[in-house]
């Protein structure tokens, strides 16, 4: 059996049409961090990306 003729499986993750593969580092001070945190869980998100994103573009 070639491996062209082998069954392709379905396992593992869909791919996304748009991945995500730009990343940022960012350093805050604890009280930057305490600020952020707070307008976070006051945003009721689930997560900070996602919180990240939308403060940004809205």
């Amino acid at each position: 059996m070639d491996a062209a003729d082998k069954p392709t499986s379905a396992a593992g993750r869909k791919a996304l049409d748009d991945p995500r593969i730009h990343r940022y580092y960012v350093r805050l001070t604890s009280e930057q961090n305490e600020r952020f945190l707070r307008m976070y869980e006051q945003s009721g998100m689930k997560n900070k990306a996602d919180f990240i994103c939308h403060r940004i573009f809205g």
